[in-house]
């Protein structure tokens, strides 16, 4: 059994991921506490994320050096090689010498592969960056997958887009560490209060530029252990998600319905904004997932949430008309957070991509259906796809003229400055991408229904 060092836990947690498809981030959530450094509960994150954002890379280099398949590989020796790997290439302040030692230390529960782990990843450590990569000209999609570890489908559709200088920088942007942002909870503190409390609690904190309930801090692994999060002063959410609320700005005292609402942040967000009056009908298909809304809601205390079992398709017991804000944040491929979900990518594939339009579709039809005349809609993705984004909204437009769109640029709470973005909002989208804006990929669409149907 591997010892629960850090190196050891995110050995374990890796080979979970590989082997029964587990979820890295859950296992993090899990785990992690029960280190009582938080040195150590920084380094296991970076571990587990950085080793699965890289592992095509990590495969490619250590490949060089192995005279069998990794896939002949016992999986906790794989996991070893990678993280050694993944600390000698791309972590600064661990020494090399340190991370292969520590590395050997872990492979004495494989007996007959102590020596394999010391070999290779010393010739990794001589070898450096130092190996011949795909030609970038002849070959750029097997160039970037390999050089900054994508599935080559998604390099494939991104340089159709974006060409090969665009698709470069969108991939470093998914390697990123994710930044933890986190929104204050208004309804029992200030910005500045939080921040201030933050600091008392030993956290380093800097303040939002875009949404006025925003805070980046250095996450120290379990914040949990807070006594600010406990008390429901705040909330993890990143800024591009936060934008949402903003966006279909629910008033005190409106009916509001969320079609896809779990685990609940967007609808805790429109709570606050409607300063805990009015009422926010919840739903999601899934019952466990409702008992999250309804504990964050509890923690933040929120009373006005109602969280409503029932397929978004369907949205029972929800007469038409009969809401003033609609927000549907639908199912999507999760393209636009791969920075933030290091396993996302090895899990996805294009034909279940081109599966979740009709879904989206659907669910955005009958969530318009509820919205009184006057009323806004409001649909939403964390994906960077143009079938889930900007196509699935031309339909929806060209099937409901009765939904005309609303201008962006003054609803957003922040200023935009890229042109590209500045016509994009006039027409009531924006497509949010890591690489331009800083944030979690994330596509927006405002609409309002017409007195009549046109």
């Amino acid at each position: 059994m591997i010892k629960e060092t850090a190196r050891g836990m995110a050995v374990h947690m890796l080979t979970r991921v590989e082997v029964e498809g587990a979820y890295a981030n859950l296992l993090l959530q899990k785990n992690i506490p029960r280190l009582t450094d938080s040195r150590d509960r920084q380094f296991v994150t970076l571990l587990v994320n950085g080793t699965l954002k890289n592992r095509l890379t990590l495969d490619y280099a250590l490949r060089r050096h192995l005279s069998k398949p990794m896939s002949s590989l016992p999986h906790e020796v794989r996991a070893i090689l990678r993280i050694g790997a993944f600390q000698v290439l791309y972590v600064d302040k661990v020494p090399p010498a340190a991370a292969i030692n520590e590395s050997v230390e872990l492979a004495k529960e494989f007996p007959k592969f102590t020596g394999l782990v010391n070999v290779v990843l010393r010739k990794v450590m001589e070898k450096g960056w130092d190996i011949p990569w795909p030609d970038s000209k002849r070959e750029p999609v097997r160039y970037l997958s390999v050089r900054y570890s994508h599935p080559e489908w998604m390099i494939q559709r991104w340089l159709k887009r974006w060409g090969i200088e665009e698709t470069e920088a969108l991939c470093k942007a998914n390697n990123e560490p994710a930044q933890t942002w986190i929104r204050t909870n208004t309804l029992k503190i200030s910005r500045e209060g939080l921040s201030k409390r933050l600091s008392e609690e030993g956290i380093a904190v800097e303040l939002g530029e875009r949404v006025p309930e925003s805070l980046k801090i250095q996450d120290f692994g379990a914040l949990g252990q807070l006594g600010s999060f406990q008390e429901g002063l705040f909330t993890v959410q990143d800024e591009s998600s936060q934008l949402v609320a903003h966006v279909l700005d629910p008033k005190p005292g409106q009916f509001v319905l969320d079609a896809c609402s779990a685990p609940g942040g967007k609808s805790t967000h429109l709570a606050q904004l409607m300063q805990n009056e009015g009422e926010i009908l919840a739903f999601d298909i899934h019952d466990h997932k409702l008992e999250l809304i309804e504990q964050l809601a509890q923690k933040l205390g929120i009373t006005i949430i109602h969280p409503q079992l029932g397929d978004a398709r369907d949205l029972p017991g929800i007469r038409l008309g009969s809401q003033d804000r609609v927000l549907v944040d639908v199912p999507c491929s999760g393209l636009g957070v791969l920075r933030r979900r290091a396993d996302l990518r090895w899990q996805k594939e294009e034909q279940g991509l081109m599966e979740l339009p009709s879904l989206q579709f659907a669910i955005l039809e009958r969530a318009a259906s509820c919205v009184k005349e006057g009323g806004i809609l409001v649909y939403s993705t964390c994906t960077t796809e143009p079938e889930e984004n900007f196509e699935l909204v031309k339909k929806f437009r060209s099937a409901h003229p009765e939904f005309e769109p609303v201008d962006l640029v003054d609803t957003l709470p922040y200023t935009l400055k890229d042109s590209r973005d500045i016509k994009q909002a006039g027409k009531g989208m924006l497509q949010i991408l890591p690489h331009r804006h800083g944030m979690d990929g994330f596509f927006l669409a405002k609409f309002r229904r017409s007195a009549q149907r046109v």
